[in-house]
């Protein structure tokens, strides 16, 4: 009996599972211009033992290529924040994972909706200072306060975030972050992570998406990147409000103590004072040097590398999708997702849910919650 199946969901099994077209198509006994005929088409209907080699080769259940693909997204549609050598097969991969999670939240979103995009779009011109003056009223935050856990903050604002693990197909991962927008209509922003050892570099990253999700569309501008990293330093911390916490004499070590306020690290912190002006262009490109020069005696490695505070905090984790799971579905397992959705398999469930923050039982030295704000006594004992 012949089975209707989509293409582009052939073409999205195959990315994620890193099968060439070519390795497929000698599996189906056909030439590989059958095969790119197949994923280039809306719809083919197949036998059912072509469906079988399909489900075996792609370890995908048959409903997944059954089911009418959600929205066209393509690497355009990404909001990156990417090194300049990642691959082609990286990127299609980023974006076949972002339109799986797509469909993973919008089935969550059939039991029980998600909470509302809060999330302004804004003008990608806008000064840095004016958007992220609005991120903290969109997020529900005080002007003149440090961020306690950013990652909550936009999930209740939204924005479903999934930290994934240190490899993707097999391939280091070169990516750090990045944001689009899925579901039927594009209409739920998702931030997607690699789960980060480092709480400064999570809390950065993250703010580095706010700053895409509202700045920016499908069409990023020339300097998207320098226009996010200003957001994000306005962010986490405000130019008005800590122009007044100023040392008197800028050092790395004085910084130290802004760092541990205000959640950002100490490098992030020199570009934006020298962007607003509070340091001088020679005074910072001084600090900048300091940073791969000097050595962190708690690591053995230069601050630019290792900043001293590194474990004053946890990275914080997401905790949305795994929520609403429990709520909804009564469990978080891979195994009974796989099995109540009927389409995503349980080793990609494991992608999607593996970061989100758990409750466990921690040791004295990391019990910290991540959404605490640091103690800097106590930091400053222990360290």
């Amino acid at each position: 009996m012949d089975i209707q199946v989509y293409g582009d969901r052939i073409r999205t099994a195959r990315v994620l599972r890193a099968v060439k077209a070519v390795d497929l198509a000698d599996a189906l006994h056909w030439p590989a211009s059958r095969q790119t005929l197949v994923e280039q088409s809306d719809t083919v209907k197949l036998d059912g033992s072509a469906v079988a080699i399909l489900v075996d080769q792609l370890r995908f259940p048959e409903t997944f290529f059954t089911m009418p693909p959600g929205a066209v997204l393509t690497p355009r549609d990404l909001l990156f924040r990417a090194p300049k050598s990642i691959t082609k097969r990286e990127t299609n991969y980023l974006t076949e994972f972002a339109r799986l999670a797509g469909d993973v939240l919008e089935w969550l979103d059939s039991y029980h909706r998600l909470p509302p995009v809060t999330l302004p779009a804004l003008s990608s011109g806008m000064p840095a200072m004016e958007a992220a003056m609005q991120a903290r009223e969109a997020l529900d935050l005080e002007h003149d306060q440090p961020i306690a856990n950013l990652t909550f903050r936009l999930e209740r604002a939204g924005v479903p975030v999934i930290a994934r693990g240190p490899e993707l197909a097999g391939l280091p991962e070169k990516h750090v972050g990045y944001s689009t927008r899925v579901g039927s209509h594009r209409e739920r922003p998702v931030t997607i992570l690699q789960m980060l050892d480092s709480w400064e570099r999570t809390r950065w990253t993250v703010s580095h998406e706010i700053g895409h999700l509202m700045l920016h569309g499908a069409d990023l501008p020339a300097d998207a990147e320098e226009q996010a990293n200003r957001f994000a330093s306005e962010l986490l911390a405000p130019a008005r409000v800590i122009r007044d916490e100023m040392p008197k004499l800028v050092t790395l070590a004085s910084l130290t103590d802004m760092k541990l306020r205000w959640g950002i690290s100490v490098g992030a912190l020199v570009f934006h004072l020298s962007w607003n002006k509070l340091i001088t262009d020679e005074r910072a490109e001084t600090l900048r040097k300091q940073l791969y020069k000097r050595v962190n005696p708690e690591t053995g490695k230069t601050w630019g590398k290792a900043e001293p505070g590194a474990d004053a905090r946890t990275p914080e984790r997401p905790s949305l999708i795994t929520t609403w799971m429990q709520r909804c579905l009564g469990g978080t397992s891979p195994n009974l997702i796989a099995t109540l959705s009927r389409f995503c398999p349980p080793d990609m469930v494991a992608m999607i849910t593996g970061g989100q923050y758990q409750e466990r039982t921690v040791s004295p030295r990391s019990s910290r919650r991540s959404d605490d704000v640091t103690d800097l006594n106590a930091w400053r004992m222990r360290a």
